[in-house]
């Protein structure tokens, strides 16, 4: 049993489609189906139920899944402490894309320091996927919200990294903040009423669709006006930038379109997302020492 066949099992099991495999691995589905075949035969057992061309992980298949994860990240972490410059360290990270926002630059320069020949792969999943991506071994870890914390599978390591909280944005040219030079701009909850809102349906953390006040207004206490409903970020920012909308987003966001911070003086409310990151560790790897530097 070779551990490039266990690297390439844990995409197909994945994808649980061999040319999806090969093309995200840049090989072939005739090479991956060989590949395939001498796993079942080391192992003794199909991994996968065929139904016509299709291929379904079977209950083996995801029990090795598990397994493999665990060989493969061990692997990694040996290459890493073992073959120094010689190897490029490639670290796979999944979080939702509001978080990477923050985290992406933080982590590179980190795994930079600790790892000068080193590559980070960031993949946008919202929480529940990407703490599967972590399970099936196709990430090192995860970044997402505490939210989550009830359903962090067994045997992972877990840590605290920070939090972000959510502000009321608007474009400069926003009548709000249009010829006011104080930052940030302070109203009151009367006055930010009276102007509508961008507004998405699907949490930006898990992706759930949760209506109006997904994005952690409180919309129970202080319904809003609500110009446009939008559930891609990056439209939703362009429609704040162009001066007709508000929105309420991740405070380092703002800095990232441009937009500035409304304060709501006399809202008692407001929403912090407290942040965890996932991974297989606890054998004092190079997983070990990124994470608690980040």
């Amino acid at each position: 049993m070779e551990i490039e066949d266990l690297e390439k099992f844990l995409v197909i099991a994945a994808t649980e489609n061999l040319q999806r495999a090969a093309d995200r691995l840049d090989t072939t589905a005739g090479g991956l189906s060989k590949s395939l075949r001498r796993l079942e035969t080391a192992l003794d057992t199909r991994l996968f139920d065929r139904v016509g061309k299709q291929i379904k992980v079977n209950d083996a298949g995801r029990r090795l899944q598990r397994r493999a994860a665990e060989i493969v990240a061990m692997t990694q972490q040996t290459r890493a402490e073992f073959s120094g410059l010689a190897h490029t360290l490639e670290c796979r990270v999944a979080a939702p894309a509001m978080l990477q926002l923050k985290w992406a630059g933080r982590i590179q320069q980190v795994l930079v320091q600790q790892h000068g020949n080193a590559r980070l792969s960031m993949t946008s999943a919202y929480e529940a996927l990407a703490l599967k991506m972590l399970v099936r071994g196709e990430v090192d870890f995860a970044l997402v919200t505490d939210a989550m914390s009830g359903k962090i599978p067994n045997g992972m390591s877990v840590r605290a990294i920070g939090s972000t909280t959510m502000r009321v944005a608007a474009a400069p040219s926003h009548p709000l903040v249009a010829g006011r030079t104080a930052r940030p701009i302070e109203v009151t909850t009367e006055t930010i009423l009276q102007h509508p809102f961008a507004a998405p349906t699907v949490s930006p953390f898990c992706g759930e669709e949760r209506g109006i006040g997904s994005d952690g207004w409180r919309e129970d206490a202080l319904p809003r006006k609500i110009g446009a409903v939008v559930n891609d970020y990056g439209v939703l920012c362009s429609m704040v930038m162009s001066g007709g909308l508000l929105a309420y987003l991740p405070e380092q966001l703002l800095a990232e379109i441009g937009a500035v911070r409304i304060k709501v003086v006399d809202c008692p409310y407001y929403c912090t997302e407290h942040l965890i990151a996932v991974w297989r560790g606890g054998s004092e790897g190079w997983l070990d020492r990124l994470v608690p530097a980040i």
